[in-house]
């Protein structure tokens, strides 16, 4: 009894001595908290000169939008690899210092409030030259006495240099906004008429139906993207279904990346241009052909288009337009394989 009682009085001393198995345990291997799990940080260093005195700026500068001053973004990134996290994008300043340092350092005249209401930094991967991040961003300037003066739709691409670092790149992206919106207010270059909609991408559907000798084909598309109207000239790529109908066969594409190149006539028509490639299946009328090869099931087709359509600035509902269609098919190789067409489109464009 003596031994046993000796052995068990010691356990409470040694606990003390080493502490809390369960403590050093969490020490060692560190577990983060949740709200480090789930989320990273990108810090961006915008080289600017931070020694000029702000408070003698004469245009004052509001950030409206729902994140805090200093970030640029949330997008998503992994952890390890495989997990899904979001990524703050974080500078090192606000876009109101930001604003102001650009303004003083191009000596800007005027005065007034500059509003930032949106930003959004996005993957475009369906335009063609333009591929790559995008930049879009709605500003507006309000005189002195509070009346609205002007407004920007931005739409900023500017090209990754190869082993750039992303945080160096993204710095540049955002000095060519405070760029871009500087010499636009030292030049006076002013939009009196206002975005009327809440400043968002829209959503456009549009079908093309074309029109040859020996029968007909349907192109429908549907497109998220933000408006251009400010423009004179913009690029868009969208997936298209394509369905080619003859009195001898009938062909099927799915995905066909079509892309758009517009042009602004007037203020209330476009010129539109476009281009794709589709691959696709091809079904015959039996009865017209006694032998087929097996690659003819194949459809393999290249188009070009152009057309003018009815879309005022700033439309909304409604819009259409008249254009040529020319198109060659590599497969099938059983019929005409050039082919020339009347185009029709109608679409419908939501803000």
């Amino acid at each position: 009894m003596t031994r046993f009682k000796y052995q068990f009085s010691i356990i409470p001393i040694l606990m003390v001595l080493c502490g809390n198995p369960n403590l050093l345990l969490a020490k060692k291997i560190q577990i983060p908290s949740i709200e480090t799990f789930i989320s990273d940080t990108l810090h961006i260093q915008v080289q600017q000169d931070s020694s000029r005195d702000l408070s003698v700026s004469r245009m004052q500068v509001i950030d409206s939008r729902s994140v805090a001053g200093n970030i640029l973004g949330v997008r998503q990134t992994k952890r390890y690899r495989y997990i899904p996290v979001d990524q703050y994008l974080a500078m090192d300043q606000s876009f109101e210092k930001l604003f102001k340092t650009q303004f003083l350092l191009d000596s800007l005249a005027v005065s007034g409030t500059l509003h930032l209401s949106f930003l959004t930094l996005w993957a475009d991967n369906l335009s063609t030259r333009k591929k790559g991040l995008s930049l879009n961003a709605y500003t507006t300037y309000h005189d002195t006495l509070g009346r609205p003066v002007s407004d920007w739709i931005w739409e900023l691409r500017v090209k990754r240099e190869k082993q750039e670092e992303e945080s160096e790149y993204l710095s540049r992206v955002v000095q060519e906004l405070l760029k871009e919106q500087s010499r636009v207010l030292v030049e006076q270059n002013f939009n009196p008429d206002f975005y009327p909609y809440l400043y968002r991408r829209q959503l456009m559907t549009w079908s093309e139906f074309i029109f040859f000798k020996d029968g007909y084909a349907i192109n429908a598309h549907v497109t998220l993207d933000f408006p251009p109207d400010q423009k004179s000239g913009w690029q868009r790529g969208s997936p298209g279904l394509f369905y080619r109908r003859s009195n001898l066969h009938e062909s099927i594409a799915l995905g066909g990346k079509d892309r758009q190149w517009y042009h602004r006539i007037s203020q209330n028509w476009i010129s539109k241009y476009s281009g794709t490639f589709r691959f696709g299946f091809n079904n015959f009328e039996g009865s017209h052909f006694q032998h087929l090869d097996y690659w003819n099931l194949i459809y393999l087709n290249v188009s070009s288009q152009a057309s003018i359509e009815f879309r005022p600035v700033y439309h909304k509902g409604l819009y259409g337009g008249i254009g040529v269609y020319a198109g060659y098919s590599f497969l099938p190789d059983v019929i005409p394989q050039a082919e020339i067409g009347f185009l029709l489109s109608m679409g419908v464009l939501l803000p």
